[in-house]
């Protein structure tokens, strides 16, 4: 490997390891604060909410890798050829294609394993994991942590509660108001409560109080006194969905799922894990046209002076068709299984024509961006 190949990969991974950590960070946050009602509604500790919102980190990065890495390809060419490093290496009789096509491609190879064992592996037991916490937390039903002294909390829409203070399961000066039955809302009033779990079930024994009855239909209340009272908190759980979707679901089970199955007896279920496992495997390969489409602005844009404009433009559209087609392509598997051979075609098609481009003067293109 030449001096010149180790330094350009370097550059071009120092540009990528950036960018990649300043947009996944920022599209990172956004999702943090998308799901930051698990801290407020929920009540859910913030050492949960951080690991839920860290294996949210993979599929970020599938969708950032790509981008990042057209961006610090293209960052690093347009810096080579304003610091005249280009025109230096030309003098001595190089070309493009030697001089940056083996470090790209090079660094495309790594990029494309990358994403590959991200896409394949990673992402899917990241998915499967939030799936099992987002049910733990849902259905984790009421417990003492949840509540606050001197606030009212709903932990369920139906449900508020008032306390005075709390030692760990022990409370004391207790309020909770009960709208499961619409027709009978109840308040509960008590000096003392504790939260006890018996045959599997969670419990707030109530001590020295009395619950107040409304009946709607008459406009009255009724008030019963008592010395202990067993509320159930079960009814009170959220019951949250337990359908696994298919980017959930490990590789794995997804060709257990599949084998020995004719495509077009697949039902709807089984056609998203079709479409989602060959999107596993067939995303990562637009890695290569991303990698190499800022190499065809040097066809139209050599010198420091020349108008760079137009070919970073229309290589930037051609990196969003590429973008848009792969989720066109991805989205149609869904209802279209017989599309799988154009979602692996697609890109090696791309990149054949990138190939070419690269390799063969376009006087056509060099005419419409203006470039002498």
């Amino acid at each position: 490997m030449s001096r010149f190949t180790t330094y350009a990969i370097k550059e071009i991974s120092s540009s990528f390891l950036l960018l990649i950590i300043l947009l996944s960070t920022i599209l990172w946050l956004g999702q943090g604060l998308r799901h930051i009602e698990l801290l407020t509604s929920d009540n859910v500790s913030f050492a949960a909410y951080l690991s839920y919102i860290i294996l949210l980190l993979p599929k970020i990065l599938l969708l950032t890798i790509p981008i990042c890495l057209f961006l610090s390809v293209l960052i690093n060419i347009n810096r080579l050829r304003n610091d005249s490093e280009l025109i230096i290496l030309w003098a001595s009789g190089k070309s493009e294609r030697d001089i940056l096509l083996k470090p790209i491609f090079f660094f495309a190879i790594i990029i494309y394993f990358l994403s590959t064992i991200i896409s394949v592996y990673i992402t899917p037991v990241s998915l499967n994991e939030i799936r099992h916490k987002i049910i733990d937390i849902r259905s984790s039903g009421i417990h003492a942590s949840i509540l606050k002294e001197k606030k009212f909390i709903s932990p369920a829409d139906t449900l508020t509660i008032f306390i005075q203070e709390r030692d760990g399961n022990k409370i004391n000066g207790l309020l909770i108001h009960d709208l499961k039955d619409k027709n009978s809302p109840q308040t509960y009033i008590a000096q003392r409560g504790e939260f006890i779990e018996e045959n599997n079930k969670k419990i707030l024994r109530l001590f020295n109080g009395n619950i107040q009855i409304f009946d709607n239909k008459e406009n009255r209340i009724s008030e019963i006194e008592f010395e202990s009272y067993d509320l159930n908190l079960s009814p009170y759980n959220k019951q949250e969905n337990n359908h696994i979707y298919s980017d959930e679901l490990f590789t794995k089970q997804i060709i257990s799922n599949l084998d020995r199955k004719n495509i077009k007896d697949f039902n709807k279920y089984e056609k998203e894990q079709f479409a989602e496992l060959h999107s596993r495997f067939a995303d990562p390969m637009y890695i290569f046209c991303f990698a190499l489409i800022p190499l065809i602005m040097l066809k139209f844009s050599q010198k420091p002076g020349d108008n760079f404009f137009k070919p970073i433009t229309t290589v930037s559209i051609v990196a969003f068709i590429f973008q848009i087609t792969q989720i066109a392509i991805s989205n149609l598997l869904i209802e279209k299984s017989s599309l799988v051979y154009a979602a692996y075609l697609l890109p090696i098609i791309f990149f054949t024509l990138i190939v070419l481009l690269i390799f063969v003067d376009n006087f056509k293109i060099r005419g419409y961006l203006n470039v002498r």
